[in-house]
């Protein structure tokens, strides 16, 4: 628990602009969870890659959206197949750094195989992360994919499945 509290602690200075303690926060969770015990029911999911994954989020927020997006990319890569829910918010999340990078058809392209997720699973935390992806792309429409994209987000907005 205690490094769960650590983690939001971290993403409240990085919300906050402070790069610094942002940093040094997740390298004391990090340090935490190296000296936690593990119970393998309640924290089996806090590992290593979540840590870092919480740390891409922070980095976004902090507008190193390179680094969050590479974040992002590296979580998605090793992340369960069964993890489908959370997939889907890294990809988004993901594509909401990219946008932010500057690449707007890979942003549109990994938020179309979210909204996939989001059908799929019917999970809103998806779409709530999809609507920040859109409020970026929308003021670039002729970009490739975006309209694309824009155009599944309101079919499962406007028509959920």
């Amino acid at each position: 628990m205690e490094v769960i509290a650590v983690l939001h602690e971290a993403h409240a200075h990085a919300v906050l602009g402070d790069a610094a303690s942002t940093h040094r926060t997740y390298e004391t969770a990090l340090s935490l969870l190296e000296r936690a015990e593990g119970d393998g029911v309640w924290g089996s999911w806090l590992d290593v890659p979540y840590i870092n994954t919480a740390r891409a989020r922070s980095l976004a927020a902090l507008g190193a959206y390179e680094e969050a997006a590479a974040g992002f990319s590296s979580a998605l890569s090793t992340l369960p197949t069964a993890y489908r829910r959370d997939r889907g918010v890294y990809l988004a999340r993901g594509a909401r750094a990219h946008a932010g990078a500057g690449d707007l058809p890979l942003a549109a392209k990994l938020g179309g195989q979210a909204v996939g997720i989001a059908v799929e699973t019917g999970f809103a935390r998806i779409v709530e992360q999809l609507g920040h992806l859109d409020q970026v792309l929308a003021t670039a429409p002729g970009e490739e994919g975006i309209t694309e994209f824009r155009a599944a987000l309101d079919r499962i907005v406007l028509h959920p499945v």
